[in-house]
């Protein structure tokens, strides 16, 4: 009874203890979890690595500090500014303390590229005297598809490359449900998971999507270099609403939501474009002779080595060769016009086996009531049925009227919103899962 009494005229301060010693039996449980699992996961790789006795493999890691540093980024305050330098140096000790130690105890040689401005993984790539044997890109989207351009912009045998889960929409997801902050097993267990492939050599080739310029102007113009991404395209009233949530840091976990509900009293909901798309295809003459001209297009004129090489397409010999056939199809051109809320393209691998462009086109969104009562829905982008969905090998997008704030999201980079083309690249790169 004497207990009782004590806990019952202290009740504020034997509050405060219990959470205090909940909180740290919870951080004790999970570093216990953590630190058993990746001792069981070292002891896996460095028994692999006894196996081997081959020569130390190179690995470059490619880590971005500026990941997803977005315009809206310019109007938050320091103390949002604060959160995001912590984010970055999260990323880095998360990849040094779980990632790092496992891969020299595989006996592999790590060297890490910690980029410093926009463009600076693919300059490093495409420049590289000799590739590694493989490329690990520690950051989101925007740091991929600088790596899959820079590989993609080179001649030769490229490397494979793997994809950590250490973006910031990633590490966002994995604490979003957790009360206490503490460091998430199953986040680390995904890390691992991520290099198992690699150190298992165990990769599989994956098509990538191919963004082109269509230069409309003088021909003069200089020709612009494609661009090379894994996610896809972007464009619309959910990519802006996604791009503008940081805004809203204040809200925290709901900046989402006030971004998707603020959006409801602005303007510009819907954007025009013309589309000229040709049917899926297997792989053809065509495609083949289409593909080989664009990439004779990119490549860098006055170079004495142009003249006694011919461009070749970036195919590695161990991929198995195909017969191509004659498509009496394949160059049938069909033109649209739509207006929309949200467009999204993506490359999908069709019930053919073959890879394909998915074009979806939104215009079920207006504003109102009824969009305020859709915003669960927008904020996870599901139970929004697309209006229209066009499935393509390539597709043009040309817009129309003002396009003066316009962007495009490319593997969640910002691009002007100018005539594009994209296509696909089947089984352009080798993949590690």
């Amino acid at each position: 009874m004497n207990y009782l009494r004590v806990i019952r005229n202290n009740w504020k301060k034997c509050t405060f203890g219990a959470c205090v010693s909940v909180y740290a039996l919870q951080s004790l449980k999970t570093h216990i979890e953590i630190e058993q699992y990746m001792r069981e996961f070292s002891a896996k790789a460095q028994s692999k690595a006894a196996v081997t006795s081959e020569r130390p493999k190179k690995v470059l890691v490619v880590m971005n500090p500026v990941a997803n540093k977005k315009r809206s980024e310019k109007f938050v305050s320091s103390c949002k500014i604060f959160h995001h330098d912590y984010l970055i140096e999260s990323q880095y000790f998360q990849f040094k303390n779980y990632c790092e130690p496992v891969l020299h105890l595989a006996g592999y040689s790590v060297e890490i590229l910690r980029t410093n401005h926009i463009g600076h993984a693919k300059t490093y790539i495409q420049e590289m005297a000799s590739l590694p044997d493989a490329i690990v890109v520690a950051g989101g989207d925007g740091t991929s598809s600088e790596v899959v351009t820079g590989l993609m912009r080179r001649r030769g045998k490229l490397c494979p490359i793997t994809v950590l889960p250490l973006g910031r929409s990633v590490q966002d997801a994995s604490k979003k449900f957790h009360i206490f902050g503490v460091k998430d097993v199953e986040y680390v267990k995904s890390l691992c998971s991520s290099l198992e492939p690699m150190l298992k050599d165990e990769s599989k080739y994956q098509s990538v999507l191919r963004f082109d310029v269509i230069n409309e102007a003088e021909e003069g113009e200089q020709h612009l270099k494609p661009i090379y991404g894994l996610s896809g395209l972007s464009w619309g009233l959910l990519k802006d609403i996604d791009l503008a949530k940081d805004k809203y840091w204040y809200f925290g976990p709901l900046r989402h939501y006030a971004s998707a509900a603020f959006r409801s009293f602005a303007d510009n909901w819907s954007l025009k474009t013309d589309y000229v798309y040709t049917p899926p295809c297997p792989g053809c003459i065509d495609c083949a002779a289409a593909l080989q001209r664009q990439e004779e297009v990119t490549l860098p004129a006055g170079r004495f080595t142009n003249i006694l090489f011919k461009y070749k397409k970036n195919r590695t010999s161990e991929e198995p060769a195909r017969t191509l056939v004659k498509n009496d199809k394949c160059g049938n051109k069909f033109e649209g016009s739509i207006e929309a809320n949200q467009i999204n393209i993506k490359c999908t691998q069709n019930k053919d086996n073959f890879a394909e462009l998915e074009s979806q086109f939104i215009s079920s969104l207006e504003p109102g009531w009824d969009y305020i009562m859709q915003i669960p829905q927008v904020v996870t982008s599901s139970s929004i049925l697309p209006t229209l969905v066009v499935n393509s090998r390539t597709i043009q997008l040309h817009p129309t009227g003002e396009m003066a704030d316009k962007f495009y999201s490319i593997d969640g980079e910002e691009y002007d919103a100018r005539p594009i083309k994209v296509s696909v690249v089947p089984n352009a790169i080798k993949v590690f899962g």
